[in-house]
């Protein structure tokens, strides 16, 4: 009767620790997305879930903003590739592979910021990491409002600039929450 009671107490423990374990993601981009309407609740979680290890999956809300701040480099990275790509695209115009060497600019640079902010917040130092995450973030405004400064001009990176946007605004929607 005892071992059976143990058995039961035991399984119930663990059932607890990986339920708990497995809203983790959606649990932190509810509380996220209600205190930030810049963000997707369906963008952060799909987000997240696509890029976690299934094997050593996040087990706090700590893990959540080191995995996000990686997805956003990773993102940002890809993103210079495919701007060396489209400014070997002869059919650009020349203000528009300026707009793109700008780009290619400000995103090598969010990267090294992104890095900053990383160690920032793993030396627990918030408002750094917050400021370098916004500094960041402004790399894909920045980016597509240049193409708007000459009337007709279209940004060939528009999707790939919202994507950034959003995945930054995850990573500094997480480090806030350790403000409340």
């Amino acid at each position: 009767m005892r071992f059976t009671l143990s058995l039961v107490l035991f399984l119930l423990f663990l059932f607890q620790c990986s339920s708990n374990d497995s809203n983790l993601i959606p649990q932190s981009c509810k509380e996220a997305s209600n205190h930030d309407p810049n963000l997707s609740y369906d963008f952060c979680v799909s987000s997240l879930e696509a890029n976690i290890s299934k094997n050593n999956p996040p087990t706090k809300l700590e893990d959540l903003v080191g995995i996000s701040i990686q997805i956003t480099k990773t993102n940002g990275t890809n993103i210079i590739a495919n701007i060396l790509k489209l400014l070997n695209n002869q059919t650009f115009s020349q203000y528009t592979k300026a707009c793109l060497k700008d780009c290619f600019d400000l995103y090598k640079g969010s990267i090294s910021t992104l890095n900053d902010a990383m160690v920032a917040f793993k030396s627990k130092d918030f408002g750094t990491a917050n400021i370098k995450l916004s500094a960041a973030l402004d790399t894909s405004v920045t980016c597509e409002d240049q193409f708007k400064d000459k009337k007709g001009e279209v940004s060939p990176l528009t999707k790939e600039n919202k994507v950034y946007f959003q995945l930054n605004v995850i990573s500094l929607a997480f480090i806030q929450m350790f403000n409340h």
